[in-house]
């Protein structure tokens, strides 16, 4: 009788303890840009060894290719939150993976002085040669109209907000 108790409560802790697939989280936050992978090991406390659970994203718009998530048409995903599933078998997990641009875009050069005819407009990407993933756009307050020197800072910001500073002196002839 006791053997039968102890069996009991072997097999009921067993029960107990494999209460099946665990996220490590019901959202994930990954930087625009990075890899996003249909590895499910990456997103589960213990992973089982099985090659029957997957990774499915619900969202439309969304495509594997080697293995990573992708915006349709482009090598990442765009920002934004998408929903995914984690499938064994016909049990389904779900989980969100956020999206977000937290980086200032990233300048190829630096220049401290530039030259240009008055009146004339700047095109500030040709001197900074600046890129985002989120796109760029440049602010500065300068006044072209007569011949000066002027010391300028200039604004490159993504659209999501995070931008870099530069500063330059700007020389009008």
């Amino acid at each position: 009788m006791l053997k039968k108790i102890g069996i009991l409560c072997l097999s009921f802790l067993l029960c107990a303890c494999s209460s099946g697939i665990q996220l490590k989280k019901q959202m994930f936050t990954i930087e625009l840009g990075k890899d996003i992978y249909a590895n499910p090991t990456l997103y589960l406390k213990n992973p089982p060894h099985s090659s029957r659970v997957k990774v499915i994203s619900k969202s439309i718009g969304i495509d594997k290719k080697n293995n990573r998530f992708m915006t349709s048409g482009m090598d990442y995903l765009v920002v934004g939150e998408y929903d995914f599933v984690i499938q064994d078998g016909n049990k389904e997990y779900p989980f969100v993976i956020k999206v977000k641009d937290t980086k200032a875009p990233v300048c190829a050069s630096e220049v401290s002085q530039i030259t240009i005819g008055v009146g004339q407009n700047i095109d500030w990407n040709s001197y900074f040669h600046a890129t985002d993933l989120s796109g760029v756009t440049f602010e500065a307050n300068v006044d072209t109209s007569s011949a000066s020197t002027q010391d300028v800072q200039v604004k490159i910001s993504d659209r999501f907000g995070n931008s870099v500073t530069k500063n330059v002196s700007v020389v009008i002839q």
